[in-house]
């Protein structure tokens, strides 16, 4: 639909890419009703492609009586086909209590511009993505009640695997997810890897290690004592994700 980024074919192939936010960037509309919520959530992640800075996301995640609604600001400086690419992305997940998703919506400042939403609460699930220039792009898709909406660089939407996980009884688990932005749905295995010693700046945490996986990639997350994601890595790709705050 929109700009294919720097890792669409590195996450999941058919199942995942990714994306970064500005520190300090302002967060997306209706500010007031969403700082109403209770933080579940919030931080910085800086992106990093082959030891190179590429981004970062700033991003928050809030619990309502009703629903939960995560939102960021990604800004991005790509390099792709001898070109520079620098875009600001403004996605935003609403789900409920139980971690269905209900409505997504995703903006992209920049060239080129684009606008998608997506209405989850009916089956199938409505889609409209409106470019620049041209004509809507309407599809509608069937999915599963509690899919996983894991977006085309987005790095917050893992941790609603993380919380999917917790809320299994451990081991193997297998779990629908779906992109929107390539209307693409698929499989993901999630596994323990146990806890493990992370180093930086000096310090030392021992974080617990979740394996992702699907037919044709792996991306490993590292989470803290509260189930709060603090990297991603997709070792070969080079890529990671690292939490700066």
């Amino acid at each position: 639909m929109a700009l294919r980024c720097w890792l669409v074919g590195i996450w999941l192939t058919g199942l995942l890419p990714l994306s970064a936010s500005a520190a300090g960037a302002t967060l997306p509309r209706h500010a007031s009703d969403f700082n109403s919520g209770k933080i579940l959530d919030q931080g910085v992640f800086t992106l990093s492609l082959a030891g190179r800075t590429v981004g970062t996301e700033n991003f928050e995640i809030r619990s309502f009586s009703d629903k939960i609604e995560a939102r960021a600001q990604i800004q991005l400086h790509l390099e792709q086909n001898g070109k520079t690419y620098d875009l600001q992305d403004s996605p935003d997940l609403t789900l409920d209590t139980q971690l269905n998703p209900l409505t997504y919506s995703w903006t992209q400042k920049g060239s080129p511009a684009y606008q998608l939403s997506i209405d989850f609460r009916s089956s199938p699930a409505h889609i409209v993505g409106k470019p620049e220039h041209g004509p809507e792009d309407r599809r509608e898709v069937v999915l599963a009640q509690d899919v996983i909406v894991l977006d085309d660089n987005v790095i917050h939407h893992f941790q609603f695997i993380v919380d999917r996980y917790a809320r299994s009884s451990g081991g193997k688990q297998t779990f629908k997810a779906f992109i929107p932005q390539e209307a693409l749905p698929g499989e993901l295995t999630v596994e323990d890897a146990g806890n493990e010693a992370a180093s930086r700046d000096d310090t030392t945490a021992n974080l617990r290690h979740l394996v992702v996986t699907s037919e044709l990639a792996r991306i490993d997350l590292w989470i803290d004592s509260h189930n709060h994601l603090q990297g991603v890595a997709i070792p070969d790709k080079q890529f990671e994700a690292i939490r700066a705050k």
